[in-house]
C-alpha cells in the first residue's frame, strides 16, 4: 500500500505453479517508511501501478525463509508494468489489440 514500500509480497513457492500469471498491485497511497513533510503521509501519494508476474519471473526472484517472498525493488520490471504487463497476457491469449476496422 506504501508508495515507499520494500514492494515486496509474500508468496510461498509451491503456489507458484498455480496460476499463469500474477497481477501485483500497489496502491501507493502514501508515505509509510519515511518521514513525510509536516508528517503528513499523504504527501507520497502516487497513482496505482499494476504488474503482471510470470511464474517463470517469479522463481527467479522467489526468496526463501520463514516469510517466502518475492522483493521486486531495484529489479528494472517495467515490460511488467500497467498496460505492458496487461499486453503480455492479451499475447498468450493470443488476442489482438482492438482496433477499428
Amino acid at each position: 500500500m506504501a508508495t515507499d514500500s520494500d514492494r515486496g509480497f509474500p508468496l510461498k513457492a509451491r503456489s507458484i505453479d498455480a496460476f499463469d500469471f500474477l497481477i501485483v498491485a500497489f496502491l501507493n497511497v502514501g508515505y509509510y517508511l519515511q518521514k513525510a513533510k509536516n508528517n503528513a503521509s499523504i504527501d507520497g501519494a502516487r497513482d496505482p501501478e499494476f504488474f503482471v508476474l510470470t511464474p517463470e519471473f517469479l522463481r527467479e526472484h522467489h526468496q526463501a525463509g520463514s516469510w517466502e517472498k518475492v522483493r521486486l525493488g531495484g529489479l528494472d520490471i517495467d515490460t511488467y508494468k500497467n498496460e505492458k504487463g496487461f499486453e503480455l497476457i492479451a499475447q498468450a491469449l493470443d488476442v489482438p489489440y482492438p482496433s477499428k476496422t
